[in-house]
């Protein structure tokens, strides 16, 4: 009884982390206080506007707003970026509480097993599945970057031929291209109209995607702007290198369908055989949800088949990288 009602004070305590997370990082909210602040900029009286509703919102926003260093801690153990929120489908402590509730599933059955051993393996559990969570999404992200590259280095290249500015043509991509390289452009557009050099906005636009490809384009675009040269051939030849990698690497996926093929049929053998089994004599199955060594033995087959389809996602993930 007291292991289910730790349960419950710490899914209550997730849920309330999640509200903070939804009020504190909603994008309404900021795109308002960003609005908020260009135009006091701007406007003489629109400053006392905006400091009256900064005024009014002040003791809301004390309770309201996660504090950084929690922020912070909690992003390195959980694995969200604080950088790139709006990559993400939800508030990231909502996804954090998401990821808790297969793992207090799993915790019950490890608690009653393994009494306190359990309790870390929740915790360990808990904090696995958010984080493989948020690298999916970031690979996917990151892949998307990448597949896109090529075609807005293509724009870039056409726009300076045709005597087009270059931040014209860093908008026009934002305008153009699909969401996540739109979005990166429109935020690096976003960054130069508000009077950040050019250098840090490029560096900025670097360490979001995470690619090597992009720190060659930010460091490129830097010494065109700086010192001059030949930026249309230099991106030329970076736009012709990613296209033939990502060919390659589509290529690759291709080939290794077979491999994935095979994992997800080795994966669901044990899990169709066991609803085999449960037709034909439950008891076989059910010893192994209401005997304790039955439960060791479902525990153990569990981890190992996550544990072998995991080991060969790595393999062939790395295998095409």
């Amino acid at each position: 009884m007291s292991g289910l009602l730790a349960l419950l004070l710490a899914l209550l305590l997730g849920i309330g982390l999640a509200l903070w997370g939804l009020h504190s990082t909603g994008r309404n909210g900021r795109g308002r206080r960003l609005a908020e602040r260009f135009a006091a900029h701007s406007l003489p009286h629109a400053r006392v506007r905006m400091a009256s509703r900064v005024a009014q919102r002040a003791p809301r926003a004390a309770w309201l707003r996660m504090p950084e260093p929690l922020e912070r801690r909690l992003s390195q153990i959980f694995g969200w970026d604080a950088e790139r929120l709006d990559q993400y489908p939800l508030s990231p402590p909502l996804l954090v509480l998401l990821a808790s509730l297969p793992a207090m599933m799993l915790g019950l059955q490890a608690i009653r097993m393994l009494g306190g051993v359990g309790w870390l393996l929740t915790a360990a559990a808990w904090v696995l599945l958010a984080r493989w969570g948020f690298g999916m999404v970031h690979r996917r992200r990151a892949d998307a970057l990448y597949r896109q590259l090529p075609d807005a280095l293509g724009m870039v290249v056409r726009a300076v031929r045709a005597g087009i500015p270059v931040v014209e043509a860093l908008r026009t991509i934002g305008k153009e291209l699909p969401d996540p390289t739109g979005a990166e452009f429109r935020r690096l557009s976003d960054q130069l109209a508000i009077g950040i050099p050019m250098e840090e906005a490029l560096r900025r636009l670097a360490r979001r995607s995470g690619l090597p490809e992009y720190r060659f384009f930010a460091v490129a675009l830097s010494l065109q702007n700086s010192a001059g040269g030949n930026l249309t051939e230099t991106l030329d030849n970076l736009a012709d290198v990613v296209r033939k990698r990502v060919a390659t690497r589509q290529r690759g996926h291709a080939l290794a369908s077979q491999a994935r093929a095979s994992a997800y049929v080795l994966s669901a053998v044990p899990v169709f055989a066991a609803g085999a089994l449960l037709v034909i004599n439950p008891r076989y199955i059910l010893v192994l949800f209401n005997d304790p060594r039955g439960n060791m033995v479902l525990a153990f087959a569990i981890g190992s088949l996550a544990l072998g389809l995991g080991t060969m996602k790595t393999i062939i993930r790395r295998s095409l990288s």
